[in-house]
């Protein structure tokens, strides 16, 4: 009889090697084997292509050109290599060998990338805690003190409605509650600082007095927001922003050691839905989290502290959130946790038809659960116990897989 197997992961690989009974020299020989990435370059010179072309066929990896590289009726060609990890590595060495600077940065590049995404255990460290993402998610449940945010503006607008909200999350299981007094949904006018500190301030203090265990995060951009939250025992700031409306911010996030979630967004939230366009929305986005995560060290953050979102539904097209979702591992390569926020947004409805968002869990729910498969490890929801129920039965899965 003979099965078919598809691994995901090298902790997969291990598993069945060792069920077959390798001696563990031989595992470490193989494992590399059974997992297989394309790793995608851009716009390389026809002559580097080449030079790559024939390196990886020399390890037995296949690299798609354009047909005209090899007679040089091009200038530049995208490249896609084919092949296991343990020939990327191989290759990755060959690379750093080069004469060209060009490809030495590609085999450093590549390398640092196979080891972060296969190697790494995903931190998340933030005020004396470290949670190992690589194996585990975590629910970040949404508590809007604001009077208009798209699915639930209004319903907690009150303190007392608040405070019993984050008890029902606790009880469903949230990991984090995550507070916000201004509304980011598409065409948002912005809030002032005063009335946002008015929105969220009391709640946080109520929050922390009442449900002292509990992990509150502040879901802002602006820094004087962040450091009195700070000041009150918030543990995470969740930046929409990407470091990229409020200069200061980036000062009192060094001056903590709170955890920090970064997203990517195109625009504003009052016009960022206004015609986005990206030639590569997986490939910019990654980037723009290459750029923050430099500037965040350039601060003396630790890099452990940080977790990315790619920011559904932040200046992108419906196809854009459909792309993202799928290729969430992509973003793995930073060896950073990913969050991702779909809760009941309008793609959802979009697929479905349904207009109302309180009407989208379901939607919801099969879109965490693909982004888990996917590679997420942390999910903002507004329904927390669904949620904790459906993931968790993902997470058995997965975890008997490997």
């Amino acid at each position: 009889m003979i099965r078919l197997l598809k691994f995901d992961s090298l902790d997969g690989v291990r598993k069945q090697l060792k069920a077959i009974g390798v001696d563990n020299a031989a595992l470490r020989l193989m494992e590399g084997k059974g997992v297989c990435y394309g790793v995608l370059i851009r716009n390389c010179k026809f002559y580097h292509a080449n030079i790559l072309k024939q390196e990886t066929l020399s390890l037995g990896v296949d690299c798609a050109v354009q047909k005209n590289v090899v007679t040089a009726k091009v200038d530049k060609s995208d490249c896609l290599i084919l092949g296991d990890v343990k020939r990327l590595y191989k290759l990755s060495e060959k690379l750093k060998g080069q004469n060209f600077e060009f490809l030495r940065e590609i085999g450093m590049e590549l390398e640092g990338r196979l080891n972060r995404v296969t190697k790494g255990d995903f931190v998340f460290r933030y005020k004396g805690r470290e949670i190992f993402l690589k194996d585990r998610f975590l629910i970040m449940g949404i508590l809007n003190v604001t009077p208009d945010s798209f699915s639930d503006g209004g319903d907690y607008f009150d303190e007392d409605r608040a405070l019993k909200h984050v008890e029902e999350m606790i009880e469903e299981g949230a990991d984090i509650v995550d507070v916000g007094g201004e509304s980011t949904r598409p065409s948002a006018e912005p809030v002032s600082l005063d009335e946002e500190l008015r929105r969220v301030l009391p709640v946080i203090e109520a929050i922390k007095k009442g449900f002292p265990e509990v992990v509150v995060s502040i879901d802002t951009y602006k820094s004087k927001v962040a450091q009195e939250a700070l000041n009150r025992g918030v543990e995470i700031v969740n930046d929409i922003s990407g470091l990229g409306f409020d200069e200061k911010l980036i000062e009192v996030l060094a001056g903590s050691d709170c955890g920090i979630v970064e997203m990517h967004i195109r625009g504003t939230p009052k016009n960022m839905q206004k015609n986005p366009h990206y030639d590569d929305v997986v490939l910019e986005i990654n980037e723009k989290f290459g750029e923050i995560l430099d500037k965040l060290k350039g601060a003396g953050i630790d890099e452990n502290r940080v977790v990315f979102d790619p920011g559904i539904g932040f200046g992108k097209r419906f196809e854009h959130n459909l792309e993202i979702l799928n290729n969430i591992e992509a973003f793995k390569v930073w060896g950073r946790p990913i969050l991702v926020g779909t809760s009941r947004k309008s793609f959802i409805g979009g697929v479905l038809g349904i207009e109302n968002p309180k009407e989208r869990l379901f939607g919801t729910i099969a879109s965490n659960v693909v982004a888990y498969i996917r590679g997420a490890r942390l999910f903002r929801v507004h329904d927390v116990k669904a949620h904790k129920e459906a993931l968790r039965l993902a997470d058995a899965i997965l975890k008997e897989k490997n």
